[in-house]
């Protein structure tokens, strides 16, 4: 019984420590992580973070960090960026990687509401692992540029989606038009 009594206050702290984390990224408890209120972290306002206008971050506009022609930033031809061929990406290896992990440490996306929409592991400084509200792992982001990184769908096709740093707290997903989706990640 106190075995079970000492697990369950551990496992209350680790719960606690990471709503901390939470709380610590929360753009609705943080003006300044709220692109709504912080105009400089929001591309609509902000032209220097904006692709459509800062066009060394678009990927439509500039082939270097474009994947389909840069090869150094593929995962289908550098293996080494891609979960599915890296042991070390991939979080179903990686149990650390995960979420739902009660060690677990990353970033939050959070849709145009403001509401957590889904979670972002980092792996290594070129590779994010994407998943949603869930914990589920959806995808990943390989670093393109010194502000981007693009988006891959599981098996390593390019969504035509990045994200952009905000050069203060987080970054914001375009689409693969260059608009700005409002999804946002701190």
């Amino acid at each position: 019984m106190v075995i079970c009594t000492v697990l369950l206050l551990a496992g209350s702290a680790l719960r606690a420590q990471n709503d901390m984390a939470f709380k610590s990224h929360d753009p609705k408890r943080d003006a300044n992580l709220n692109p709504y209120i912080n105009k400089e972290i929001n591309p609509d306002s902000n032209l220097s973070i904006n692709p459509s206008a800062n066009w060394n971050m678009n990927p439509l506009k500039e082939s270097s960090v474009n994947p389909t022609h840069n090869s150094s930033i593929n995962p289908m031809i550098n293996l080494q960026l891609n979960p599915q061929s890296n042991d070390v990406l991939n979080p179903v290896i990686m149990k650390g990687l995960r979420p739902s992990t009660e060690t677990w440490k990353g970033l939050f996306l959070f849709n145009d509401s403001n509401q957590l929409f889904g979670y972002i592991s980092v792996a290594t400084q070129n590779v994010m692992l994407s998943f949603d509200n869930s914990g589920t792992w959806n995808g990943y982001y390989v670093k393109a540029g010194r502000a981007m990184y693009n988006y891959f769908t599981l098996f390593g096709v390019w969504t035509g989606m990045f994200l952009c740093y905000d050069n203060q707290s987080g970054y914001n997903l375009f689409d693969k038009t260059g608009k700005w989706t409002h999804i946002h990640v701190k």
